[in-house]
Parts: C-alpha cells; sequence; structure tokens
C-alpha cells in the first residue's frame, strides 16, 4: 500500500506507529532523530513521512525545511505528529498535515490513506 518513514525520538512511539500502521497494510521504517531521518529517505524513497515536531538536536521543523529545499525530496509527503496538540486544535501545523498521537489507530490508518491518495 505504502511504505511510511516514522521520524519519533520516542522509540516505544515510533514502534506503535508502526504495529498500527503494519496493521493498516503499510510497510514501515523508523528513524529516531533528524540525522537518520535525512539518510533513511535518500536511501529507502518513503511514500510518507510521519515527523514528530519535537526533537532533540533537529527538530521536526529542521527536517521538513532540508527535505523541502532539496529537488530529490521535496514532493514526499510529509505529516508532522506529535502528543502537544490534539486533531480537534488543527489539522495542519506550519501549513503541513497533523496527526495526533492521540488519535485512534483507525483514524492515523484512515489519515494517512486520505493523504497519500490525494497525492497519488
Amino acid at each position: 500500500m505504502g511504505k511510511i518513514l516514522i521520524v519519533d525520538d520516542e522509540k516505544d512511539v515510533a514502534i506503535s506507529l508502526a504495529f498500527i500502521l503494519r496493521a493498516g497494510g503499510f510497510q514501515t521504517l523508523i528513524a529516531t532523530d533528524g540525522k537518520a531521518c535525512l539518510s533513511l529517505v535518500k536511501k529507502e524513497h518513503p511514500d510518507l513521512i510521519l515527523l514528530d515536531i519535537n526533537m532533540p538536536g533537529m527538530d521536526g521543523g529542521d527536517v521538513a525545511r532540508i527535505l523541502s529545499d532539496d529537488p530529490a525530496t521535496k514532493d514526499i509527503p510529509i505529516v508532522y505528529v506529535s502528543g502537544m496538540v490534539t486533531q480537534g486544535d488543527a489539522t495542519k501545523v506550519h501549513g503541513r498535515e497533523f496527526i495526533s498521537k492521540l488519535s485512534t489507530g483507525e483514524e492515523i490508518v484512515k489519515r494517512i490513506k486520505s493523504i497519500l491518495a490525494a497525492v497519488r
């Protein structure tokens, strides 16, 4: 169905998201920091990136800017994920799609499918 790169400094959160997405039919990759994300994107060419906003070192905004400025990666959809903002508060953060870590697994899978369908 699609390859999703999950980027979150909290490994247990990344593993939980990967489990949810694999159950929804997606292939998943995990990176636990911005540097690892940039390396995996170049190597694996994911269909979508789920990117935590608050990470030590290189935060989600920094990673998104780097990927958006690179012609080889600028078209990969980036969806921010955070537990600090609820879905009811926002559907977009800094102009990007947003999914709350508090969403149900069903909501996460449905939203990712919708986003991928819109860009294909």
